[in-house]
């Protein structure tokens, strides 16, 4: 009987853990080993043009719980090329990291100031923050079950300065 009780708990623990993803979208894949392939290029303008080309990895190192939250880090690493006065500077595994936090009770993500849901009824999800004369302008575009597709971002006026990636591929565990 004990036994029989503990299974049905267990059971409807994980239905009811369950209910928020079933039948929906999963925008942004965020578990540990996966891995991102993307284009990446960066220009900035302050009256010496210089930018920077190549190819950036993004890969899920690991995730950690704390209450109600769960931070995952991403590691990135950059391979191309930079551009400046005339001079062509290699970048090879240039690397910083990104934490990605979701809310565990609502599966909200929180990354570049944006929150959204990572389970969604739609497919496609397209954030944008529009910049003014002075201010950045941001574009993120997220499709299912392959995260993060595309990233824009522009900042005017004094130092233009734009950035964007492209996803080319990706590594999605099971």
């Amino acid at each position: 009987m004990r036994n029989s009780l503990l299974f049905s708990l267990l059971l409807m623990g994980y239905l009811l853990c369950g209910c928020e993803k079933q039948g929906r979208y999963d925008i942004f894949p965020l578990k540990t080993g996966n891995e991102f392939y993307y284009s990446y290029s960066s220009s900035r303008f302050t009256g010496i043009s210089a930018y920077s080309r190549g190819n950036e990895t993004w890969q899920v190192v690991s995730e950690s719980t704390q209450g109600n939250s769960i931070t995952y880090l991403i590691e990135r690493t950059l391979n191309g090329f930079s551009v400046a006065l005339g001079d062509t500077t290699k970048i090879i595994d240039s690397r910083s990291m990104l934490q990605v936090v979701e809310n565990k009770s609502s599966s909200a993500i929180s990354l570049w100031g944006f929150t959204f849901k990572r389970y969604q009824d739609e497919s496609h999800l397209e954030l944008f923050a529009q910049g003014y004369s002075s201010g950045p302008s941001l574009t993120c575009v997220f499709k299912a079950d392959s995260g993060m597709t595309k990233y824009y971002y522009y900042h005017p006026p004094n130092q233009i300065f734009q950035e964007s990636y492209y996803l080319d591929s990706l590594k999605i565990l099971p």
